[in-house]
């Protein structure tokens, strides 16, 4: 299925719909450190891009754009009640531009969480961050990891190259399309040493934004928030949470 239920275990209606959006050459699945943390009652939501990994029966997106429109369409008619969105590395470029869609709708999400990533009108300024990020992404993904034998693991490694690949193309591939201020509360995520997305960076976020745009730093590199999920999800939920108060 397109979205991923990650907590199967709530029952009846939910508080809040938080809805996640992987880096590239990843998936849903990789933000389970993070599932322990959230409140029981949450539905929690992944939704994966087509053609990752054995998925090999649904074309992959070809485009940044490809990539929002089949987001959209696969979240749209299942959204219901408060909701937000949180994205990481590639998914911060996609959820930031799924939320102006949505926006555009008048069904824009309570909260946006951008992750790991530089902001979008930044990234044309700066060189291509695909190259860092498939020598980055690809020690991560190393063979070392994996189970089973030499030759599955070397299988699985070009699956996920291939995958990985193809995310990173949407990187080089998106232009960032100057539009109204977002009325979504934003707060930006990072590692604060993080060589994809510096967070002496992170602050140009603000300029989208309508409101104040906080910006949360932990010690690390790009990948963060595995390695402080407790605290990540803690100011995640605090920041969900004030903007449901209010509405």
């Amino acid at each position: 299925m397109p979205i991923l239920d990650l907590n199967p275990a709530l029952r009846g209606e939910p508080a809040h719909t938080l809805v996640l959006f992987h880096h590239a050459g990843g998936s849903s699945r990789g933000f389970a450190p993070l599932l322990p943390h959230l409140p029981a009652d949450w539905r929690v939501w992944g939704v994966d891009l087509p053609g990752r990994l054995l998925d090999r029966g649904t074309a992959r997106c070809r485009t940044a754009a490809e990539a929002v429109d089949y987001l959209r369409t696969t979240l749209g008619p299942a959204l219901s009640g408060p909701f937000s969105v949180f994205g990481h590395s590639l998914g911060a470029l996609l959820a930031f531009e799924v939320a102006r869609r949505l926006e555009s709708e008048r069904r824009g999400p309570c909260w946006l969480g951008v992750s790991g990533s530089r902001a979008p009108q930044r990234l044309g300024a700066v060189p291509s961050p695909s190259r860092p990020a498939r020598d980055l992404l690809s020690q991560v993904h190393g063979l070392g990891g994996w189970p089973g034998d030499h030759d599955d693991r070397h299988a699985l490694a070009r699956l996920v190259a291939r995958t990985l690949s193809a995310d990173l193309n949407l990187v080089d591939d998106y232009a960032y399309t100057p539009g109204t201020p977002l009325r979504t509360a934003l707060s930006v995520f990072g590692g604060k040493d993080d060589p994809l997305a510096p967070a002496a960076a992170l602050g140009e976020w603000s300029a989208l934004a309508s409101g104040p745009v906080p910006c949360h730093t932990w010690p690390g590199g790009h990948f963060y928030l595995y390695e402080h999920a407790e605290a990540v999800c803690a100011r995640l939920v605090a920041s969900c949470r004030s903007q449901t108060t209010r509405g």
